[in-house]
């Protein structure tokens, strides 16, 4: 039972935790970050899956 209550925060929460933020896992990004030689600059956070997370730059 603890699984489905685990499983249905997966879907809830606001947003995917710190846990999956190592190597071989998310990236970890903050506004103002630059990429590209500051051509791209991170604005804000659009949304997140559990396969990816979405960044406005």
């Amino acid at each position: 039972m603890a699984d489905d209550q685990d499983e249905l925060n997966d879907y809830t929460s606001e947003d995917e935790g710190t846990k999956d933020y190592k190597k071989g896992g998310y990236h970890t990004i903050s506004i103002v970050d630059s990429f590209k030689n500051g051509y791209y600059v991170v604005q804000s956070k659009l949304g997140w899956g559990h396969f990816s997370t979405v960044w406005l730059a």
